[in-house]
């Protein structure tokens, strides 16, 4: 009897703290009484070599000119016997990159692949660079077309890339975000900077610079440029770093467009763990709920996908040293990134899918985000991103994860994105969701995999903030009669 009643009263004190638990959830959206108060940057922070000094904020026009004899090594390289184990049979890309795929690869890059001409369609758009923080950070600046008489807006939009790509990311969907699109009101001056450390923005020489820091710079650059309000688009740490500026800098952000994104909150952590045991339809639309579960299988697919991550953030100059040595190394390494992370059955097909014809990201644009790590010596840098972000701070809770962002909010769900938040999810994060779109198809590289989807869903998401400022300036008029 004693050991019964022990029973219940566990059960009853479960279902207590279960159920205080999730009314916190349900009515205070969160289950912490009050967010912090926002970090403080150092304005005047320098990242350079050496000391402190003053920044040249000269813009300056740059062109892409990889020499000669670069071009030429790199082919060198590339023609050196390949040293391969054969794959184990039926393993497909499951163990990472199929061997005999790899060959096929190398002998396109080796025989077919053409850097003179891929650089002169990098230059398509012009190219400058500013020192910022003691960095000569590059930035590519596509200027909107639009006919005179049409009413249409330009708004101002900085896009960011994330890792393992680049600004190479971005050339398809350019053009339908600088001309006017059906159904939409407005048109885009795009700014794409090179994240410090990626491309040709020069590497941090100094340990501290995450997504906040990242994010500081990237509104200097902004302002430099005579925006001191403009929207944000981003995926991957193009994602963060807009998540981070959205939150720390409502006055000069008009609205945050997403193609990755996710809350970190203690609400949406306990809504995760509960509702892998609860009802079904308690915490979501229920046909939400695959996004989120069957929870073992999604951790499972995560842990899989994420070893890079735990090297990169632990020993990135190792795992860099490695991978600068060698073209077919470095090619094989991101390329198996963008088999996977565009279609998670990619990894049951022999060649990963990226030799098929249904494939949607052209083998040369895959070849041109390579080239720029290469050329530019940017590997070892751009990995050292992650020990900056993954550092103690990070385990010991990102305080900003829990501060409202409460700028317009647009959101591109992609079925094959890594991990996909539904809605009720991520508004303990952003407050002012205008948009959130399931979208039918597409992964983890919207831009170059379905441009049309992703340039659509901004223009909805900028044309209907647009409008909602209209409005509320209308109403402002009338209050003052």
């Amino acid at each position: 009897m004693g050991l019964l009643r022990s029973i219940l009263t566990l059960f009853l004190v479960v279902i207590v703290v279960l159920t205080g638990i999730f009314v916190g959830i349900q009515v205070g959206g969160a289950i912490y009484s009050s967010p912090p108060s926002l970090p403080q940057l150092d304005p005047n922070v320098y990242w350079g070599p050496g000391k402190y000094k003053e920044d040249d904020i000269t813009i300056k026009p740059y062109q892409i000119a990889i020499s000669k004899e670069d071009v030429k090594d790199l082919k060198m390289r590339l023609n050196l016997p390949l040293r391969l184990q054969p794959s184990v049979e039926g393993t497909a890309f499951t163990y990472g990159f199929n061997s005999g795929t790899l060959e096929k690869v190398i002998e396109y890059w080796r025989k077919e692949y053409d850097w003179e001409k891929r650089e002169t369609h990098l230059n398509s758009y012009p190219h400058f660079k500013t020192e910022i923080e003691g960095l000569n950070i590059h930035f590519m600046r596509a200027k909107p077309i639009v006919e005179s008489g049409k009413q249409i807006k330009v708004v101002p939009l900085l896009l960011i890339h994330g890792w393992p790509g680049s600004f190479v990311e971005f050339y398809d969907i350019i053009p339908k975000l600088i001309e006017p699109q059906e159904g939409s009101d407005v048109v885009f001056e795009v700014i794409c900077p090179s994240i410090p450390g990626y491309g040709f923005s020069d590497a941090p020489a100094k340990k501290g610079v995450g997504t906040l820091e990242a994010g500081q710079i990237f509104l200097k650059l902004m302002n430099r440029l005579g925006f001191n309000q403009f929207y944000l688009q981003g995926g991957d740490w193009g994602s963060l770093i807009a998540t981070d500026m959205a939150t720390m800098y409502p006055d000069n952000i008009l609205g945050v467009h997403l193609n990755m994104f996710q809350a970190n909150t203690p609400g949406v952590n306990a809504k995760w763990f509960l509702g892998n045991f609860l009802p079904s339809g308690l915490f979501m639309d229920p046909k939400d709920e695959p996004k989120m579960y069957p929870m073992g299988k999604k951790l499972s697919f995560l842990a899989a996908e994420s070893g890079y991550m735990h090297i990169q953030a632990t020993k990135p100059d190792t795992i860099g040293a490695a991978l600068d040595q060698s073209p077919v190394s470095l090619g094989v390494y991101i390329l198996e990134k963008f088999s996977t992370w565009t279609h998670k059955d990619n990894t049951q097909k022999p060649d990963g899918g990226l030799l098929q014809e249904e494939f949607p990201i052209a083998l040369d644009a895959m070849l041109d985000n390579i080239c720029i790590y290469w050329f530019t010596g940017s590997i070892t840098s751009s990995t050292r991103f992650y020990a900056e972000n993954f550092n103690e701070k990070f385990f010991q809770g990102r305080e900003l994860d829990i501060i409202p962002c409460n700028v317009p909010s647009g959101h591109a769900a992609f079925p094959e994105e890594l991990m996909v938040q539904p809605k009720t999810f991520i508004a303990h994060k952003f407050y002012d969701i205008v948009t959130y779109t399931d979208m039918e198809v597409g992964g983890h590289f919207p831009a170059m995999e379905r441009p049309l989807l992703l340039a659509a869903d901004l223009h909805k998401f900028v044309s209907l903030v647009e409008k909602r400022k209209i409005l509320d300036q209308s109403k402002e008029k009338l209050n003052e009669l």
